[in-house]
Order: C-alpha cells, then sequence, then structure tokens
C-alpha cells in the first residue's frame, strides 16, 4: 500500500504539492511514526526527499470509521486556519485528502522541530530561561488562534452551570470528598463576576507539549483532530500549563507521581510553579479575567476535564479521566498559593 501511496504524490498530487511550495526529488522514502494497534486505530507515516534527513510530508492513514470524522476534522481545520497569516507557519499544511482502498488519507506539510515533550524526557529546556521562553512561544500562538477565530463573546459560568456541573461529578463519583464550603466558595466567585463576558474562539483541543514542535524558526503546533468552533478560550491554556506540569522531570532519578507532579506545579511554591502562575495571570489579563474569576475556570477546567465525556472512546486503562478527578482532588485538598481564591 504505502509504495502505491508514494506514487500517488508523485503524480496525482503533484499540482497540490507544487502550490503548497514543497518540491518533491525522487525516489521517495518513508518512515512510520505510529504503530497499527487497536489504541491508535490509525497510521502515520513520514515521507523523505532522496537523501534528505528532514521530512517533507506526513500521511495520517485513517483505518477505522471512529477515525475517520477526526482526520476530516483536522484537514477542514487546517484548510480554514492556512488563510491567516499570523499562524500559517506555524501549523500543517494540508495538501490532501482522499480515500484509497477503503482507507481516508490525509497528506500535510510536514513540520520541522523537536516536540516539547520529548525535550522535556531528554532533560533538555528544563532550566528556567528556557521553560519560560517555551511557555511564551506557547502562549503567543493561542492569542494569535483567538484573534483568528474570534467570535464575539459569552457569559461567564453562572451559579447554575457551576452547580450543575457538581452534580455531574457527584453522580460520576460515589465519594467526592470535598472540602468544607468549598462548592460554596465557587458558587460565589460566580455570583460575583456574573457580569463578566467571556471570549469565543478557537479550541485546538490536545494542547499538551507532545504536539508542539520547537525548532529555531518558533513553533509548531500539530495534531488537530480534536479543534472545536467556536468554544471557550480557557480550555488550551489550562491543557497546556497542567500536561507541562505532569510531563516536567522533577527528578532525574525518579519518576513522581501525577499528583506530586500536580502538587509541585501548581500547590507548592518553587520557581516552575512561579512561572505557570505568572503566564496564567498574564494571560487572563489580556482577556480582563481576574485571578479569583481564573481559579473557578480552573476548577471547572479540572470538573471537564473529570468526566467520562471529556475523552470519547478513551482505550486506555485505567481511562484518563479518572486520572484528571485524582489531580482534581488534590487541588482542592491542598490551599494553593498558586491560583488565589
Amino acid at each position: 500500500m504505502l509504495i502505491e501511496l508514494l506514487d500517488i504524490l508523485e503524480h496525482e498530487l503533484h499540482y497540490s504539492l507544487s502550490q503548497s511550495g514543497v518540491k518533491i526529488r525522487l525516489p521517495l522514502s518513508s518512515l512510520i511514526i505510529s504503530n497499527n494497534d487497536l489504541a491508535s486505530c490509525k497510521i502515520n507515516f513520514l515521507v523523505f526527499n532522496h537523501r534528505e534527513r528532514q521530512p517533507i510530508l506526513i500521511l495520517r492513514i485513517a483505518q477505522s470509521d471512529d477515525q475517520r470524522a477526526p482526520l476530516r476534522n483536522e484537514y477542514e481545520t487546517l484548510g480554514r486556519l492556512v488563510k491567516y497569516p499570523a499562524v500559517v507557519g506555524a501549523i500543517p499544511f494540508p495538501v490532501g485528502l482522499f480515500e484509497f482502498n477503503n482507507y481516508l488519507i490525509a497528506v500535510e506539510g510536514s513540520l520541522p522541530g523537536i516536540s516539547l515533550f520529548t525535550l522535556l524526557q531528554r532533560g533538555k529546556h528544563t532550566h528556567p530561561f528556557w521553560v519560560r521562553r517555551d511557555f511564551k512561544l506557547a502562549c503567543d500562538f493561542l492569542f494569535e488562534l483567538e484573534q483568528v477565530t474570534t467570535d464575539g463573546y459569552t457569559p461567564f459560568p453562572d451559579a447554575n452551570m457551576v452547580q450543575s456541573k457538581f452534580d455531574q461529578l457527584s453522580s460520576t463519583y460515589a465519594l467526592l470528598n470535598m472540602p468544607k464550603d468549598y462548592e460554596k466558595q465557587l458558587l460565589e466567585i460566580a455570583d460575583e463576576h456574573r457580569s463578566l463576558m467571556i471570549m469565543r474562539c478557537g479550541r485546538h483541543g490536545d494542547y499538551w507539549p507532545g504536539n508542539l514542535l520547537l525548532s529555531p524558526k518558533g513553533i509548531g503546533v500539530i495534531d488537530w483532530e480534536g479543534f472545536t468552533y467556536p468554544d471557550n478560550l480557557f480550555h488550551d491554556i489550562f491543557f497546556f500549563t497542567t500536561t507541562y506540569a505532569l510531563c516536567y522531570p522533577w527528578s532525574a532519578w525518579k519518576s513522581r507521581s501525577t499528583e506530586k507532579a500536580f502538587f509541585l506545579g501548581f500547590i507548592e511554591e518553587n520557581w516552575l510553579s512561579t512561572i505557570i502562575k505568572e503566564t496564567l495571570e498574564l494571560f487572563f489579563l489580556k482577556v480582563n479575567v481576574p485571578p479569583r474569576a481564573m481559579f473557578l475556570l480552573f476548577n471547572l477546567f479540572m470538573i471537564e476535564m473529570s468526566l467520562p465525556s471529556a475523552i470519547t472512546n478513551d482505550p486506555r486503562d485505567p481511562p484518563q479521566y479518572s486520572k484528571w478527578f485524582n489531580i482534581f482532588q488534590t487541588l482542592i485538598q491542598c490551599r494553593s498559593q498558586i491560583l488565589a481564591r
């Protein structure tokens, strides 16, 4: 199959490739970067020009009906976003989408760089200088994405919405172990900010260090299958800072539990938690969201991620939403010095 796909690239997609600025030098070669297993249900191939070390294209192959819709959503999303110069250099260029042997194939331009997750796993970019730089790149891209996808405003979550989220959480988990007056406090914050309006814009949906590629040219953002529009503006920044804290190599000689890694990034006072705090405050300051309102939004984000609806068709065991519930329990049991109440 791969040989036939490479032949399609060489002949049928020649015009599209030239339009996107991709020049083919034969013979092409490829490298698989994901396994054909039940967990992923899709394969990704990197495509290389003859005697070149950097890939020029990526083939994304959906093998099941469950993967077709997300892949098509990604391709259509990239097709809309490449119209905006502010983000065009940081996202894959959509070259073609076609059916082949009952598979859906998306052809995208390959972005340069190494994922931030990989850099952290290698012990790179862990110094405060690099962390601040990487956080700025991540936030600057989100600001640009918000600007080109802004679609008005929506009211700040009211007390009824907050209560509804807690009810959903209670119906999912038998024991919440909620501190005294915690829910009441969040309801009060919702009431205090009932006149606040929150920007609606596009949401990447999986904005974690593994999907951020860093290179001398800047940042690249991949995996747009979960893009939604219009949506809220705070999911991506909360997801990035939280997953960053979970990915950070806190102790090179031993692993940290998920709850402990979150504690170090959001509860304990240290240089990294300070950077996370400053990043969030600056991000929300630009959209006129004060710290107490941000604290409620962060709790709602944690609740959303703790519900079974957070990640559909999740094949992992235990499912990811239960992991997020444990993180949420860490948040509510410890009085954070990082997120103001």
